[in-house]
C-alpha cells in the first residue's frame, strides 16, 4: 500500500468533499480516502499495482477540482472526525 497526500483547490463546501471522495473511491485500487475540507486536502491509501498518483490526480481533475501532490504531514494525521473518511 502507498499513501498519497493531495492538496485540493476549489473545494469549498461539504458537497465538494462528498463529490471528491466518490471520485477518488472510484479509482481501482483505492483502499482508503480521507478528505479534509478544513485543510483543502485528501489522503488516499492505494495499491500501487492498480493505481498511481497520476490516476488519483486525474480523478480529482475530472471531478472539477485542481489537485497536486504534497509531502505535507498535516494531512497524514486525519482523524476521521470530518466524517469523510471511508475505509
Amino acid at each position: 500500500m502507498q499513501t498519497a497526500r493531495l492538496n485540493i483547490i476549489g473545494m469549498d463546501h461539504e458537497g465538494c468533499a462528498d463529490r471528491l471522495t466518490g471520485a477518488l473511491e472510484a479509482v481501482a485500487g483505492v483502499a482508503t480516502v480521507c478528505v479534509s475540507l478544513a485543510r483543502h486536502g485528501a489522503t488516499v491509501q492505494f495499491d500501487e499495482r492498480l493505481a498511481t498518483q497520476e490516476r488519483l490526480l486525474a480523478a480529482v481533475n475530472d471531478a472539477g477540482f485542481m489537485g497536486e501532490a504534497t509531502e505535507e504531514e498535516q494531512l497524514a494525521s486525519c482523524s476521521g472526525a470530518c466524517g469523510h473518511c471511508r475505509h
